[in-house]
C-alpha cells in the first residue's frame, strides 16, 4: 500500500506541473532548462549522499539508450509546454497520452511482443478520442496547438523504446542520466528560441522553485520507488491519473472548460487506452475449437452406426 501512495502521490504531482509552469513568466526551453538542472541536481545529491556509483560507462550501448531517452523527454516537456500556450494544460497532456498507444501499436514490431484483441480495441477507441479532442466538430481547438501535443505523444514512444533497451542502467543513476542529456536538448534549444538570458519575475522564482525541487526531483524519487512495489499492470492503469489530474487542476485553477464533444474525446482517450494495458486470456485458436468438434461428430456417427 505504501507503494501505491507514493506512485499516486508522484503522478498527482505531474499533472499539476503544468498549472505551476502558467505562472512562470519564461519561454518553454527556459522553464524546461531551469526544471532539469535544479532537479538533477537534487538527485545527484541523492545519488552521492546514499553513496552509490555511476556504472554506465561499462555499459556503453545501455548508456547510448539512456542518452537517447533523455533526449526525447527533454524535446517531449519542451514541445508540451509550448502547446500549452496554443491547447490549454489539461487537453495537451491528454493527447500526450496517446503515447502509450504508439508504444502498443508498434511493439510487435520492435520488441516481439503479442497483441491481443483488447489493444486493437483499445487503439481504436483512442483514435476516435483524438478526433473528438481535436474539436473537428465545434472547430474550437488550435490545430497547430494539436499537431504539437501529438508529436509529444510519438516522442514518449521514442523515450519508452529507448528505456526499454536501456538496461542494466536503472534507478536513480538511470534517472540523473536522463535528466543531464535532457538538459543539452534544452541548452540548444534556448539557443535557437530565447537566449541565454533568463529573466524571472518575483513571482516566477516560487513557481520555478515549486516545479524544480517538487515536481522534478521529490516526484521523481516518489515515483520510481513506488513503481519498484508495483506490478507493471497496476502501475500502467495507475498512469492514467496524471491527465485526469491535469484535467481537473486546470479547470479549477486556470478556468479551462471543454466542450460536451471534447469531454467524451477525453473519456474515449483515457478509457481506451487504459483498457488496451489490461490482460485478457488470448482468444481460443481455430485448431484448438475445430478439434473437441471433430471428437463430437465422430462420437455422434458412431452412436448412429450402432442404432
Amino acid at each position: 500500500m505504501q507503494h501505491t501512495f507514493k506512485y499516486i502521490a508522484a503522478l498527482i504531482i505531474f499533472g499539476s506541473n503544468g498549472i505551476v509552469a502558467s505562472y512562470i513568466d519564461a519561454t518553454s526551453a527556459q522553464i524546461i532548462f531551469l526544471r532539469v538542472l535544479i532537479g538533477a541536481l537534487v538527485l545527484l545529491g541523492v545519488f552521492l549522499v546514499s553513496r552509490r556509483t555511476f556504472t554506465f560507462w561499462q555499459h556503453k550501448k545501455a548508456f547510448a539508450f539512456t542518452c537517447l531517452s533523455g533526449v526525447a523527454m527533454g524535446a517531449e516537456w519542451i514541445i508540451l509546454y509550448e502547446s500549452f500556450n496554443y491547447i490549454g494544460v489539461g487537453m495537451a497532456t491528454l493527447l500526450n497520452y496517446v503515447g502509450p498507444i504508439i508504444v502498443i501499436a508498434f511493439s510487435p514490431l520492435l520488441f516481439k511482443e503479442k497483441i491481443t484483441w483488447n489493444k486493437v480495441v483499445g487503439i481504436g477507441v483512442v483514435l476516435i478520442g483524438v478526433v473528438l479532442l481535436n474539436g473537428a466538430v465545434a472547430g474550437s481547438v488550435n490545430p497547430f496547438g494539436v499537431a504539437l501535443a501529438l508529436s509529444t505523444a510519438i516522442l514518449y514512444a521514442v523515450l519508452v523504446f529507448a528505456t526499454k533497451k536501456a538496461d542494466p542502467i536503472r534507478g536513480l543513476e538511470f534517472t540523473v542520466l536522463q535528466l543531464c542529456a535532457a538538459l543539452v536538448v534544452a541548452l540548444v534549444a534556448m539557443l535557437f528560441t530565447g537566449g541565454f538570458q533568463i529573466d524571472l519575475t518575483q513571482m516566477s522564482i516560487p513557481a520555478i522553485l515549486q516545479i524544480s525541487l517538487v515536481g522534478t526531483g521529490v516526484a521523481c524519487l516518489l515515483y520510481f520507488s513506488g513503481m519498484a512495489g508495483l506490478r507493471a499492470q497496476s502501475a500502467a492503469v495507475f498512469g492514467y491519473l496524471e491527465p485526469v489530474a491535469a484535467v481537473g487542476f486546470s479547470a479549477l485553477f486556470l478556468g479551462e472548460v471543454m466542450t460536451s464533444i471534447q469531454l467524451a474525446g477525453a473519456a474515449c482517450v483515457l478509457c481506451g487506452a487504459c483498457f488496451a494495458q489490461l490482460r485478457f486470456k488470448p482468444l481460443p485458436s481455430p485448431r484448438r475449437i475445430m478439434v473437441p468438434l471433430r471428437h463430437r461428430v465422430a462420437s455422434h456417427v458412431s452412436l448412429s452406426s450402432r442404432a
